[in-house]
């Protein structure tokens, strides 16, 4: 009696449970947390994630100036320079009170000046007496700075060196002379011999001195006007093919599906690779070649849905009353097809993205010296093992910014399709 009983309460008890609550305590944690938007009515909290997401990366490619520090073209630092690492800032340090403690005095005499073995010193060093050089020549003035220069194994030496007399200047890392400037009271900064640069390098700079920061910021721009312009273009003229194609029928609709479905037959990036080829590098021609690629997509959903509508009791109503043609398409059938176009489009922005990451990393894409994410992919793979944030920025931009149209258009598809919203 007591077993009925209780077997009765717990009847009632999973009665009062919805269902959707049964299903989902016979799933594992992870399904759980794939569909924790749908307890909470989360179509909306999905939408909500990816617009803010979208939202930010609209900005970044619409005013990529006001947030990126530097030209992105420009060799603004050291290269190689990892994410937060002080750059170099490299001085002249002499004795104190030395009537020459300039380069340029130094320089146009026959004196001394020494660097430490197996750094960038000799590099800046070289190319700063140029510069002066090349300023004096420029003022009329026929000069050519050759100090003798000589190398030391160890900062120590080279400032004992200053120090003692036997050498007239010193160059060195700035930053590091703060460290030892103690143990040699009577040196000091004569002149800086490089810049020094912003210590705002956030996320490092390139092989070639480039701020990754700025590139990664500008590039947003081309992978959004890549990505929405040949998706649109793909909507303009799939669409409208495809409603021709499935309402008027015939040979003309055989005709249209043959070429589409030979598009369509093709890889993708094989595609790409191959109109891209054809037409050279240039943003205009990266966008025709992607767009290509998903005219056929549009064209095939909107036919199916054309020929499905169109059977509609509706539609025949109207077109018994003497709609024309025209009308039909415009007023009845393409409200009906647009939503599965939306969802589709978001979807498409994104893989066009990644198509044409894919093209400049190839080498088909934009101009070497564009700001793009594919071309600063395809320069970072040789230093893999040495700067590993070369290819690991770009790569988290695209993968970022697919990840939001991909959200979208998983929303979107929950959202106006009507049997999903029934679930």
């Amino acid at each position: 009696m007591e077993d009925d009983i209780r077997l009765s309460a717990s009847a009632a008890a999973a009665a009062d449970v919805p269902q959707w609550q049964q299903d989902l305590d016979r799933v594992g944690l992870v399904r759980r947390l794939l569909l924790a938007r749908k307890w909470y009515g989360g179509d909306w909290w999905f939408v909500l994630v990816s617009a803010l997401l979208l939202i930010g990366i609209l900005a970044l490619g619409i005013a990529p100036g006001a947030f990126a520090p530097h030209d992105p073209r420009a060799e603004v630092g050291p290269s190689l320079l990892a994410p937060g690492e002080a750059p170099n800032h490299f001085v002249l340090v002499v004795r104190e009170g030395a009537e020459a403690a300039t380069l340029r005095a130094i320089g146009g005499r026959d004196n001394r000046i020494g660097y430490p073995m197996g750094g960038p010193a000799s590099q800046v060093l070289r190319q700063r007496l140029q510069d002066i050089t090349d300023e004096d020549r420029e003022a009329g003035m026929d000069v050519r700075y050759q100090p003798r220069k000589e190398r030391f194994e160890t900062l120590e030496e080279g400032l004992a060196a200053v120090q003692s007399g036997a050498i007239d200047g010193f160059v060195l890392d700035g930053y590091l002379f703060d460290d030892l400037q103690a143990d040699f009271p009577d040196i000091v900064i004569g002149s800086p011999v490089s810049e020094a640069a912003e210590k705002g390098f956030v996320l490092g700079t390139n092989q070639i001195g480039q701020d990754i920061l700025s590139r990664t910021i500008w590039g947003t721009r081309i992978a959004l006007i890549v990505g929405l312009t040949s998706a649109l273009a793909s909507v303009v003229i799939g669409v409208p093919v495809g409603l021709i194609s499935g309402f008027v029928g015939g040979w003309t609709d055989r005709v249209l599906t043959l070429v589409m479905d030979s598009l369509y037959s093709f890889p993708g990036l094989i595609l790409a690779i191959a109109i891209a080829a054809v037409l050279g590098a240039g943003i205009g021609n990266i966008i025709v070649a992607i767009s290509v690629l998903y005219i056929p997509t549009y064209f095939r959903i909107v036919r199916g849905q054309t020929l499905s509508v169109k059977e509609e009791l509706y539609v025949e109503a109207a077109q018994s009353l003497g709609t024309s043609s025209a009308s039909l398409l415009w007023r009845y059938i393409f409200p009906n097809v647009i939503p599965s176009v939306v969802i589709i489009f978001s979807v498409n922005v994104a893989d066009a993205i990644l198509t044409e990451a894919g093209l400049s990393f190839l080498g088909f894409g934009l101009p070497p010296d564009t700001p793009d994410w594919g071309i600063d992919l395809a320069r970072g793979q040789d230093y893999i093992r040495r700067a590993w944030w070369l290819i690991a920025v770009p790569g988290a931009m695209v993968s970022l910014v697919t990840l939001a149209f991909s959200m979208l258009g998983e929303s979107l598809s929950e959202i106006l399709n009507p049997r999903l919203a029934e679930v």
